[in-house]
């Protein structure tokens, strides 16, 4: 599940706003410069959450320049230079988000042309994957280990192993590949501190992806961490609906309480109240769209590749 970890900007000052929007420029411009117009589509928040803080715990340098906006080129916007250590991570996360899949299978999709289509770029983004698999080693990231720890996720689900085995196995995934970067470049204390912080961060995505996908997964048969944790469900009963919604909801209220205790330890300066944006108002209002695809049953809209549309 990608796209959901976008700030609220009517939450921030215009500061923070568009010192996020800096670095979600800079990596479209990076994909677009670096393939072409298409992929400005595979910018994630995702990668630009992780370019953010690669450049303020590692980097540090914000010279940006203005640059004509891949969107609508009659206007120019701040971007750091496309060779940029962080941007350059953002848009490898952002291609291995749909690669090694941060987001559902591509079978979660619905409809024969937007099937067929992602599929179709599926393909394509494979290629430059490929292409650029060297360069994740630059970052510390080893692909093979990422691979091996999808399939012990796949397996545990495919076993029946607990709930919190497999959330456990998310999250360990989730900051494994969103904190590599970070090693032996910051000390072992904020390390560990960015560690919990993606851990909790993985757990509350892993979760919320279950929700919103109860009934699809239900219908589709296919594996649900709701459906494997309850002994019975009830999909038609809105009562029970609501009583496993809350249950859950309290769930991810608990990490994200944790996740803002251990905000602190990060040590963040211009950084800090995007991602305290981030812990509060954006899962919030994710939340808020489970409670309606989980009890209202209404479908998202969005597909797979369009979840990044703009800051």
């Amino acid at each position: 599940m990608i796209g959901i970890l976008k700030p609220e900007k009517m939450e921030l000052l215009l500061k923070d706003c568009l010192y996020y929007k800096l670095y979600y420029c800079s990596i479209c411009r990076h994909m677009v410069k670096t393939h072409n117009r298409l992929y400005a589509f595979v910018n994630t928040y995702e990668g630009t959450l992780i370019a953010m803080l690669y450049n303020e715990m590692v980097v540090q340098d914000i010279q940006a320049v203005k640059d004509r906006c891949s969107g609508m080129p009659i206007a120019k916007v701040a971007s750091l230079p496309s060779d940029h250590p962080a941007v350059r991570l953002g848009a490898l996360i952002s291609l291995l988000a749909f690669q090694i899949k941060f987001q559902d299978n591509l079978d979660d999709e619905e409809g024969f042309w937007v099937t067929h289509y992602n599929r179709a770029l599926q393909s394509r983004f494979q290629k430059t994957f490929d292409a650029n698999m060297d360069q994740y080693q630059t970052f510390n990231l080893d692909i093979e280990q990422i691979q091996k720890r999808q399939k012990v996720l796949n397996g545990l689900e495919g076993n029946s192993a607990s709930f919190s085995k497999i959330q456990e196995c998310w999250g360990e995934t989730f900051a494994y590949i969103m904190t590599q970067p970070f090693k032996d470049k910051v000390d072992a204390s904020r390390l560990s501190a960015l560690e919990m912080f993606f851990m909790g961060l993985g757990k509350i995505i892993n979760l919320l992806d279950a929700m919103e996908d109860f009934h699809s997964d239900l219908k589709a048969g296919r594996f649900n961490l709701i459906r494997h944790s309850e002994e019975s469900v009830y999909p038609e009963d809105r009562p029970w609906l609501e009583k496993t919604y809350a249950k859950y909801s309290q769930l991810i209220v608990n990490e994200k309480q944790a996740l803002l205790t251990c905000l602190p330890a990060l040590r963040l300066n211009e950084s800090f109240p995007v991602v305290e944006n981030i812990i509060t108002h954006c899962l919030d209002k994710e939340t808020g769209k489970v409670f309606e695809s989980m009890i209202e049953k209404k479908q998202n809209p969005e597909r797979t590749l369009f979840n990044c549309k703009d800051f």
